[in-house]
């Protein structure tokens, strides 16, 4: 059975679900629609690091 590493992150960086992470949009200052359509292609229960919602999320709203 082949196993998947996960993405180098910052050891400081939160990791949650990306459910977890569209309940908890007040504190990435954005609305749950945002944070939902900037994960997309994310399953709800993949872990994903604070970082790259930031990245996606940055994007996602217009910015670089």
């Amino acid at each position: 059975m082949a196993v998947r590493k996960e993405p180098q992150t910052d050891p400081s960086d939160l990791i949650r679900s990306r459910k977890d992470w569209i309940e908890s949009s007040p504190y990435l200052q954005a609305e749950g629609f945002e944070v939902a359509g900037a994960l997309f292609d994310v399953k709800d229960h993949e872990l994903v690091a604070e970082s790259e919602v930031k990245k996606r999320l940055a994007k996602y709203k217009g910015g670089v």
